[in-house]
């Protein structure tokens, strides 16, 4: 399959999924949002044979599990506004941070990794991009001491330490974010505001939203 073949099949197979699966919650993919997903994956791919970014190399797998699952919290047009700061904890190779910052350009968004090869993989292809609105930080989470309205986190275990970090570092009437399976138990506290389980192809997604 020549290459101009691959890349029109794989950018109209991308929104396709993003919206069968999205849709349904009231998230808008645009053809343009679509599209800059597809060239960051490319992106991803390239780099992940010398910087170890992804164990999914699969486009349908990736579609999936890297970007319907990070923007399903997009369904929460009260979490994300205009203007606001928010902390990708655990990014990895930009999961679900780059999705977001496509989907709510208008949000300033910190993706944090204690990788230096995945941030410095973030920040060179988000310029490339023009993802302007999205910067990764290379450093430890205990160490980061900006206020922020909202916390995301979809890889990290949140313990008892980490949310303690989260709470300080929150703004007042801000929240937390977290990705948990269908087999996971949230994080149990007073500031658990919800729960919304996300059903697509790969079975459920359940997170927690926390409001502070």
């Amino acid at each position: 399959m020549n290459k101009e073949k691959t890349e029109n099949v794989s950018r109209e197979t991308l929104h396709q999924i993003l919206t069968k699966n999205l849709e349904k919650y009231g998230i808008c993919v645009t053809e343009n949002i679509a599209e800059k997903c597809f060239l960051f994956w490319g992106k991803l791919v390239f780099w992940n044979k010398t910087h170890n970014l992804t164990t999914v190399t699969d486009f349908h797998e990736a579609a999936l599990l890297h970007f319907v699952d990070s923007l399903f919290p997009a369904s929460e047009k009260n979490v994300f506004s205009d203007g606001e700061k928010i902390l990708d904890l655990g990014t990895g190779g930009g999961f679900p941070g780059i999705p977001l910052a496509l989907y709510f350009p208008n949000a300033d968004f910190k993706l944090l990794d204690k990788s230096r090869k995945k941030i410095s993989f973030i920040n060179l292809t988000a310029a490339e991009l023009g993802i302007a609105n999205a910067e990764g930080i290379n450093r430890n989470f205990f160490d980061v001491k900006e206020n922020f309205d909202v916390i995301v986190s979809r890889a990290v275990r949140i313990d008892d330490e980490i949310f303690e970090h989260c709470r300080k570092i929150i703004k007042k009437g801000g929240r937390l974010v977290v990705f948990y399976s269908s087999q996971q138990e949230p994080f149990q506290d007073p500031n658990l505001e919800y729960t919304k389980t996300y059903d697509f192809e790969k079975g459920e997604r359940v997170i927690a939203f926390y409001r502070f």
